[in-house]
């Protein structure tokens, strides 16, 4: 397999077990003499709980997953042609579908013997919603290898910087992109406002959007070092793995001659208990022949 079918098939694995999988895949590629597969796989960073039970929906749920998908296509044409009866009820629609597909990624989870709690769902739900607002986020989803929840942020493009594990190309944006923070068009009309109102909600929105992506920068910075400490903390684990198993044989090696030295020292013991007994007879025979002399 190559990285992306592995990597697929890690992170649709239980999460108690994808650290170990993955060091015994990274091994073996090792072994196969692709140190260049290796590497790669050995700095895959273990999923979070949420992004985890979105990859087991795309790998056991798929079907529900692009249905969820196939509403947000819904939901574009409804905007372009401003039915507002028919926002309304896919909007409705679109909450019903998320809570209950985010449900059953707890359900596909505890079929694999991995309970996850309820305070994952919100993470699953808000990243169904992303792909539902982007298409490169929808792409993103479907790959099964998301690594962090997505989030939608008003009109830009999901931000999926360091989202997915392994290779990934996001499809080309298109379209317009103009509507409500939720993804629905602001239909209302009839409401003018001044110049200056219209200055001041610019001016509002632009310090919203750079406080916005100042912590955006900052969060991403945080989980770029996050996912370094935990490569360099499984890189460590591994290593201590290897040490105790070597600690093991030492020790085994050290019982064995603990053992074989016990015996020898039973063994010296009984040859000095000989050499004492025969030094006796000898001592014995010498006074029976002086005796005789005499």
């Amino acid at each position: 397999m190559d990285l992306v079918e592995q990597a697929a098939a890690l992170y649709a694995l239980p999460l108690d077990r994808f650290t170990e999988e993955r060091n015994a895949a990274a091994k073996k590629a090792t072994q196969d003499g692709d140190k260049e597969l290796a590497a790669t796989l050995r700095k895959l960073p273990k999923p979070a709980s949420a992004a985890w039970l979105v990859n087991v929906l795309v790998d056991r749920r798929r079907e529900e997953v692009e249905q969820v998908l196939e509403l947000g296509a819904s939901l574009k044409e409804a905007q372009a042609s401003l039915d507002r009866a028919q926002l309304h009820a896919l909007g409705q629609q679109r909450q019903r579908l998320l809570a209950a597909v985010a449900r059953q990624s707890l359900d596909a989870a505890a079929d694999m013997g991995h309970d996850v709690g309820p305070a994952a769902l919100p993470g699953v739900e808000q990243t169904l919603r992303a792909a539902l607002a982007d298409p490169a986020a929808a792409a993103a989803v479907l790959t099964g290898r998301l690594v962090r929840t997505l989030e939608a942020t008003g009109w830009d493009p999901v931000d999926l910087e360091g989202a997915v594990a392994g290779p990934f190309t996001p499809p080309l944006q298109g379209g317009d992109t103009t509507g409500t923070e939720d993804g629905l068009p602001d239909t209302r009309a009839g409401h003018p406002t001044t110049a200056r109102q219209r200055r001041d909600a610019e001016a509002r929105l632009s310090a919203a959007r750079e406080a916005r992506a100042a912590a955006e920068d900052a969060a991403a910075d945080l989980l770029r070092k996050s996912q370094r400490l935990t490569v360099r903390r499984d890189g460590l684990t591994a290593s201590l793995e290897d040490l105790e198993e070597r600690l093991d044989a030492l020790r085994r090696e050290l019982a064995d001659l603990d053992a074989e030295a016990a015996a020898l020292d039973r063994k010296v013991s009984e040859a000095t208990r000989s050499v004492a007994e025969a030094k006796d007879e000898e001592e014995s025979a010498e006074s029976d022949a002086a005796s005789l002399d005499d």
